[in-house]
C-alpha cells in the first residue's frame, strides 16, 4: 500500500484517462446562491442570514440534532467572534439544495456532495478535509472492492455478468469510486436504463443499492452479491473476520469543510483560519465542551483547497452514471 496521499492520489490520476477540469470549471455561479442573504457594508460580501451569523451546514446525526457538531461550532464562534447557528438537513440532498439557494455560511459534507453542490449552483470553496482516523494526518481514505471469502472471482474483471453492490447512488466511495474501478477492470459503467426505483442499470453487471457501507458488506459477505463497495473502516473489518476478501482499492479524497465565497473577505479569512486550525487539541484548549459523539468521528482537519478534490470532479465528468449534477 503506497503510505502518502501524494503518491496514492498520482497513481489514481496516471491510471485515469481523465480530461482536467477544475471543480471550479464544472460550477456556475448563482444569483441564487447570494441573493438572499444581508450584505455586509464593509467588505461588500454576502452572508446566508445575517450579518454576523455564520450558518452551518451539515447533516444530523442518528437522532436528528447537532449534538455532535456542537463542539466545532462553539470553537469557530470563539475562534471568530461570530454567532454560529445550525442549519438543520434530513440528508444530503437537502443539504445541496440549502448551499446552491445561498442559506449555510459553510458546509461540512463527503467529497462527492461538495461537488454536486457546486454544480448545482452553490460557490462553495473547500479549506480544509476532516482527517479520516486519529493515527494519520492524511483526510483521505479507500474505496475498497470485495468478494465473499473464498470466490473464485480475484479481480474486478471477473465481475461482468454477476450482481455488484454498491452504497447509493450518491455515495463518493461506495458508488461513483466503485464505478471508476469498474471501469479500469475494462466493464462497460455507461447506464443502460434505469430500475423502478430511478437507480441506474448496466449491461455489464446487475447492480443492487444496499443504502449503507456496511449493509453492502454483509450483503456480499451473505453471497447476496458477487462483488461490492465499501469504505475501508467497514471492508476491512469483514476482511479481518474472514467474512469478505478485499481484491481492490482506490484513494478518495476525504470530505471537506467548505466555506461559501459570497461572505465577506475579512470574514472568510477568519473562519478559514479557525477551520484550518480546528484539531481536537485546539477545540478542547479553547475551553469548547466536547463530547464523546464528537471525538467518536472527529479527529482534526488538514488544510486542503479545491485542487484536492479535482479527480472527482474529474470522474463526474468521465463517468456518465454518476449524478454529479445533484
Amino acid at each position: 500500500m503506497l503510505t502518502s496521499r501524494t503518491r496514492r492520489f498520482g497513481a489514481l490520476a496516471a491510471g485515469a484517462l481523465l480530461t482536467t477540469m477544475a471543480v471550479t470549471g464544472c460550477s456556475a455561479a448563482s444569483d441564487a446562491a447570494t441573493g438572499s442573504g444581508s450584505s455586509s457594508g464593509s467588505s461588500g460580501g454576502t452572508w446566508a442570514k445575517s450579518e454576523g451569523t455564520i450558518v452551518f451546514g451539515a447533516t444530523p446525526d442518528q437522532a436528528g440534532s447537532d449534538s455532535n457538531w456542537k463542539p466545532l461550532e462553539d470553537y469557530i464562534a470563539k475562534e471568530t467572534g461570530y454567532e454560529v447557528e445550525y442549519y438543520p438537513t434530513a440528508d444530503y440532498t437537502a443539504l445541496i439544495a440549502a448551499a446552491a439557494a445561498g442559506k449555510v455560511d459553510m458546509v461540512t459534507s463527503g467529497a462527492l456532495q461538495y461537488v454536486m453542490a457546486n454544480n448545482k449552483g452553490a460557490t462553495l470553496e473547500p479549506v480544509a478535509a476532516v482527517l479520516s482516523s486519529p493515527d494519520v494526518k492524511d483526510p483521505g481514505y479507500y474505496s475498497e472492492a470485495i468478494v465473499p471469502s473464498g470466490s473464485p472471482i480475484t479481480s474486478l474483471a471477473g465481475a461482468k455478468g454477476h450482481t455488484v453492490c454498491f452504497v447509493d447512488p450518491n455515495s463518493t466511495s461506495g458508488f461513483l469510486f466503485g464505478l471508476y474501478q469498474l471501469s479500469k477492470a475494462g466493464l462497460n459503467v455507461t447506464p443502460s436504463g434505469t430500475d423502478a426505483n430511478g437507480n441506474p442499470t448496466f449491461s455489464d453487471f446487475t447492480a443492487y443499492f444496499a443504502g449503507a457501507h456496511d449493509k453492502s458488506e454483509q450483503a456480499v459477505a451473505s453471497k447476496q452479491c458477487d462483488v461490492g463497495f465499501a469504505e475501508d473502516t467497514i471492508a476491512e473489518p469483514g476482511a479481518a473476520k474472514g467474512e469478505v476478501t478485499v481484491i481492490g482499492k482506490e484513494y478518495v479524497p476525504g470530505g471537506p469543510l467548505s466555506i461559501s465565497t459570497a461572505l465577506p473577505e475579512d470574514v472568510k479569512a477568519k473562519l478559514t483560519s479557525a477551520l484550518q486550525g480546528a484539531s481536537v487539541e485546539a477545540i478542547k484548549g479553547s475551553g469548547v465542551d466536547v463530547t464523546d459523539g464528537f471525538t467518536s468521528g472527529y479527529f482534526g482537519v488538514e488544510p486542503e483547497n479545491a485542487d484536492y478534490y479535482k479527480t472527482i470532479a474529474d470522474l463526474c465528468t468521465e463517468i456518465p452514471a454518476a449524478k454529479c449534477t445533484g
